[in-house]
C-alpha cells in the first residue's frame, strides 16, 4: 500500500462488516464521510475478512488476523502513523509503540454498568476492568454525546481534553414524503392508524412498558394498531404476553424491515415510541423527526440532550399509564402534534455527519503535532 508520503491512518471497521447494528451503521456513515472530505491522509480500512460493502471500494483495505499478536506483527510492518480502533476490546492490537491511538466508543461504553444483568459476566468484567485500562492507553477518544463524555471522564478517569464529540446524524433518505407511501402499509397489512416502534428486540428497549401502554389504549377504545419493527419481537415471551393481554390481533410484527420500509412507516405513523432504558445517542428518534413523525421517548442517558424539546420525554419510562397518556395527547391535540413535527425538523438540522467527520480529521491532525 503506497501512501505517497501522506500520514497513514488505519481505521478498524469490523462493525461495518457485521451488518445493520447501530454501531455498524454509525461507523459506516462516519467513515464514508471521512473518505468523502479527506485530502490529507492515506486511509486504510482494517478488518478481519473480505466484505462486499461498497465502502471498501473507496479506500485501501488491510485484512488482519483475529489473533492480536499476529495482527500486531502485521500492523508493525504497515508503519501506520495513527490507528483508530472501533470497538476496543481485549483482542484489539493496541500494543504498538509508534502509532498514535484513537478509539470511538459507542454510547460511552456505559450500558454494562447501568444494566449488568442484561450482559454476560465476561462482558461486564471486560467493561469494568479491561476496557478502562485500554481506553486510558488512547491518545484521543470520540464519543457521541455529553453523557458519554461525562461517563468516561468520571468512570474511567480520562482527561476531558482527550475526548471529542462525533455525533450521529440522519441519512438524507429519511425525509417527509409529499404523498403518503403505500407499499409497506400493504405488505404488513396495516389497515388502521398505528403506533410505531423500531429496534432489535431487547429488554433494554423496554418492551413491557410499551405493550402495557398499548393495552391501556385498547381498553380506552382507541382503534389503533401497534407496529413492532425489527428482528426478534415475535418471540415466545412477547407472544404469550400479548395473548394474555388480549391485544395480539392488533400487534403487527414486521421482522427484519428494509430501510425504505422504515422510512415509509415513519411517514405514516401517528407517533413513534422509543422509551428505551439506555441509549448512547438514540438515532431512531431523530430519524423519526426527519420523517415528520412525533416522538415519545425516555429520559435515559443521552436521549434528552439529543431530542431537546422536539419530543415528549417520559418522566418515568417504567410507567405504562404515562406513556399511554402521552400517546393520547399527540393523537387528540393537533397543535401539539404539529408543534412537535416542526420542532423535530429543526432539531435534525443540528446533527451533521460531515461535521463529525471533520472533527475526526482535525483530531488526526492533532496526533501529528
Amino acid at each position: 500500500m503506497k501512501s505517497n508520503n501522506r500520514p497513514k491512518v488505519g481505521i478498524f471497521t469490523k462493525p461495518i462488516d457485521q451488518g445493520t447494528s447501530g454501531s455498524g451503521s454509525y461507523l459506516r456513515q462516519l467513515v464514508n464521510n471521512i473518505l468523502n472530505i479527506n485530502d490529507r491522509f492515506h486511509i486504510v480500512l482494517i478488518h478481519y475478512s473480505k466484505n462486499n460493502n461498497e465502502i471498501y471500494k473507496k479506500a485501501d483495505q488491510l485484512i488482519i488476523s483475529k489473533n492480536p499478536l499476529l495482527a500486531t506483527i502485521k500492523l508493525i510492518k504497515e508503519k501506520f502513523d495513527i490507528l483508530h480502533f472501533y470497538p476496543i476490546t481485549i483482542f484489539s492490537p493496541i500494543w504498538l509503540r509508534k502509532p498514535k491511538k484513537i478509539t470511538s466508543i459507542h454510547g460511552g461504553g456505559a450500558a454494562q454498568f447501568y444494566f449488568p444483568y442484561q450482559y454476560s459476566k465476561i462482558k461486564v468484567l471486560h467493561s469494568r476492568i479491561i476496557k478502562p485500562f485500554y481506553i486510558r492507553k488512547m491518545d484521543y477518544i470520540f464519543v457521541g454525546s455529553k453523557a458519554g463524555k461525562f461517563f468516561i471522564t468520571n468512570q474511567y478517569h480520562v482527561k476531558k481534553d482527550k475526548i471529542f464529540f462525533t455525533h450521529s446524524s440522519v441519512d438524507k433518505d429519511f425525509k417527509k414524503y409529499k404523498d403518503n407511501p403505500i407499499k409497506a402499509k400493504k405488505k404488513f397489512g396495516i389497515d388502521k392508524p398505528f403506533i410505531f416502534h423500531l429496534s432489535k428486540y431487547s429488554v433494554r428497549k423496554n418492551p413491557w412498558t410499551m405493550l402495557n401502554a398499548f393495552q391501556i389504549l385498547k381498553e380506552k377504545k382507541f382503534d389503533l394498531k401497534f407496529v413492532l419493527g425489527g428482528k426478534g419481537w415475535k418471540n415466545q415471551k412477547v407472544v404469550e404476553f400479548v395473548k394474555k393481554k388480549n391485544i395480539l390481533k392488533d400487534i403487527i410484527f414486521t421482522g427484519f424491515i428494509s430501510r425504505e420500509e422504515i422510512i415509509e412507516l415513519l411517514n405514516l405513523a401517528e407517533v413513534f415510541v422509543f422509551p428505551s432504558f439506555f441509549e448512547g445517542f438514540g438515532i431512531p428518534n431523530i430519524e423519526a423527526m426527519a420523517c415528520g413523525c412525533p416522538v415519545i421517548t425516555s429520559n435515559a442517558f443521552a436521549i434528552p440532550e439529543v431530542v431537546g424539546d422536539a419530543a415528549l420525554i417520559l418522566n418515568d419510562n417504567r410507567d405504562p399509564s404515562e406513556l399511554a397518556n402521552k400517546i393520547i395527547q399527540i393523537i387528540n391535540d393537533t397543535n401539539l402534534r404539529n408543534n412537535l413535527i416542526n420542532k423535530g425538523f429543526e432539531r435534525v438540522k443540528k446533527f451533521s455527519w460531515k461535521k463529525s467527520a471533520q472533527t475526526v480529521l482535525d483530531t488526526y491532525e492533532k496526533c501529528l503535532q
